[in-house]
């Protein structure tokens, strides 16, 4: 990123990107844009942490290998949001590896560029504070409900921290397009099991399932698997 000099007493620079949307232009100006397609590792677990970046375009998701190679999807990302913020504000390593589940435009930013903007534009680094701890209180209560919560609550929860994540709008007919593979992964369970829950909900007339994708046909009653006792012991 290009750095302005701006000469008074001090000869003291300044940051010409005042706010987040100028600076996602300036990078685009000078190149820094990803094409993806599905599939491709946008960086892996382990690789030092050079850069963080923004979704222009798609979907991305973030994940973690267990030691009998299971996956748990720690993040979905679309439109809008940034990936790569915590290990790089830590100086370290990627804790996680990304990849695009939707063909995606992704912007990067490097350290040196944001280690500028942080010295020179304190309202800039209040941003980025407020997007990192938002980032880190969504991954402890991800963390907290597959510690905790029964098989059902953890699918129900999958689906809906899905559908708020891809329908900001809150669209009745919008459906989920996503695999079950993927799905499975952030609800922390098995495929098999997931696949049979999903039946079980099907059958309760809670979702339904059309070519493979999936349409939450009762918001409700989801939330209240979720948040009350599970509706089939009667307590509606």
């Amino acid at each position: 990123m290009k750095k302005v000099m701006i000469s008074d007493e001090a000869d003291t620079p300044i940051n010409p990107a005042s706010t987040i949307d100028e600076l996602l232009r300036m990078q685009i100006e000078e190149g820094n844009l990803m094409h993806l397609k599905k599939k491709r590792i946008v960086y892996h677990e382990g690789k030092s942490a050079t850069s963080i970046f923004y979704v222009l375009k798609g979907k991305v998701k973030t994940s973690k290998w267990n030691e009998d190679g299971k996956e748990l999807i720690t993040g979905l990302y679309h439109e809008g949001d940034f990936i790569g913020f915590q290990a790089l504000m830590e100086g370290g390593r990627y804790r996680e590896t990304a990849e695009v589940i939707e063909e995606a435009e992704l912007v990067f930013i490097s350290r040196d560029d944001l280690s500028f903007l942080f010295q020179y534009n304190t309202a800039f680094l209040l941003d980025i504070v407020r997007i990192l701890t938002r980032n880190i209180a969504d991954k402890q209560e991800q963390m907290l409900r597959m510690a905790y919560s029964s098989l059902r609550k953890k699918v129900g929860e999958a689906l809906l921290f899905t559908y708020h994540k891809y329908n900001p709008n809150g669209e009745e007919e919008f459906s989920l397009n996503i695999s079950r593979c993927n799905l499975a992964a952030i609800a922390g369970v098995a495929k098999e099991s997931l696949i049979r829950t999903l039946s079980d909900l099907r059958d309760e007339h809670i979702i339904q399932i059309q070519d493979g994708k999936i349409i939450i046909y009762d918001i409700q009653k989801l939330e209240r698997i979720i948040y009350h006792d599970d509706i089939r012991s009667g307590n509606e």
